[in-house]
């Protein structure tokens, strides 16, 4: 909702008679929307796509009364802003709603115009403000941490090509998921692999390929989800995300946040799946190896991935081409050198801008070896 847009009301009451004078209270300041049943309430809650602003109700309705209503309201449309309406009779209740609930505020009635619209509008900028601070935050901390992971790419680019592609695998099966607050999954993702950045390099990239790996080694690697919990834990807004990323390897840790459990589980459905990626094996092939190490709700996340791009067949061609002719949405087939023999970006990446500006400098001085092999989807070809 912009700062000019008018507010959207849910108004809730089985009385239509007051609902009518809602209306002709609320209608020159707000969007009114009414209805007479709680659970029509709840269900238009589910679906709209623009969120209401405030939910006004009425406390005592047959079926479900308001403060029920209110309750379920704040699982179903957490951002809207709640209001009950209530008689002498039912503070008591009114207040148990208010505590249950988080309910913004409970009016009694009869209730004049000079007591409702300042609350409602109360209720509409505090609505606002919460659109607002998560708009800023996602913004912030997703930029922030887009900016960090390319940086390390340059650093560590093994692991942060590995965690690209998981990045990638997760959001897929997330866009399935329909949940709304992707950043959280993302962040959690393109970090799932920061654990690793001080293993050695012969370590790393045995366990990555799933290759044998000693005792110290098995110990040290098995380590990483721990290590990035420690360095993401203390950070605001981070508990989440540090949470799936400590949890990412591990199915029998304790209970935990829907959120958590769920992105737990894309990031354990990623990591085994982009193991096996550049096998070159089907999709079918890949699901039906990593199923029997899945729960059953993991299954089906990882049946969404048949038409990940990287396993669905013909998805990609492999092309050489000049450095000026390269795109965000190719994938290195083969390290890119220097005319030197040194590694300037690793097979396996998906380039960014940043790494184009790196190879166009390099090209530009001639330090380059050109062609480069590199894998395009077929719909940017």
């Amino acid at each position: 909702m912009s700062d000019t847009a008018i507010p959207k009301i849910l108004c809730v009451d089985d009385e239509p008679r007051v609902l009518e004078g809602l209306q002709r209270t609320l209608f020159d300041q707000f969007e009114v929307v009414t209805l007479t049943k709680p659970e029509e309430a709840l269900a238009r809650l589910r679906s709209e796509e623009e969120p209401f602003a405030v939910l006004v109700s009425d406390m005592r309705m047959p079926g479900m009364d308001g403060a029920t209503l209110l309750a379920h309201a704040r699982e179903v449309a957490p951002d809207t802003v709640r209001i009950l309406l209530t008689g002498h009779t039912d503070l008591d209740a009114a207040m148990a709603a208010v505590n249950k609930g988080n309910i913004f505020r409970f009016l009694c009635k009869p209730c004049s115009a000079d007591v409702l619209i300042p609350a409602i509008s109360a209720g509409a900028e505090q609505h606002r403000l919460l659109l607002t601070e998560r708009a800023l935050l996602e913004q912030t901390l997703t930029g922030s941490i887009r900016l960090l992971s390319e940086v390390l790419s340059l650093v560590a680019p093994q692991i942060f090509s590995r965690a690209q592609r998981i990045r990638a695998l997760v959001l897929h099966m997330l866009d399935r998921v329909g949940h709304k607050e992707r950043w959280k999954f993302e962040l959690a993702a393109a970090l799932s692999l920061i654990g690793c950045v001080g293993l050695p390099e012969e370590t790393l990239t045995r366990a990555i390929a799933g290759m044998p790996l000693d005792r110290d080694e098995k110990q040290a690697f098995a380590e990483h989800p721990l290590i990035a919990h420690r360095l993401l834990v203390d950070i605001p807004r981070f508990q989440e995300v540090a949470e799936m990323i400590r949890r990412q390897a591990k199915q029998s840790l304790n209970e935990a946040s829907p959120d958590v459990e769920l992105g737990a589980s894309l990031l354990r459905i990623a990591r085994e799946v982009e193991q096996l990626i550049d096998t070159g094996a089907p999709a079918e092939e890949i699901i039906k190896k990593v199923a029997p190490r899945l729960t059953d709700p993991e299954r089906v996340l990882l049946g969404y991935l048949r038409d990940f791009p990287d396993l669905a067949p013909n998805s990609s061609n492999v092309r050489n081409l000049r450095v000026t002719q390269l795109t965000g949405e190719m994938t290195l087939e083969e390290d890119v050198r220097t005319t030197a023999g040194v590694v300037v970006v690793p097979k396996g990446r998906q380039l960014n801008l940043v790494l184009l500006e790196r190879l166009l400098r390099f090209a530009r001085a001639g330090g380059l070896i050109e062609p480069v092999k590199v894998r395009v989807p077929y719909h940017a070809t």
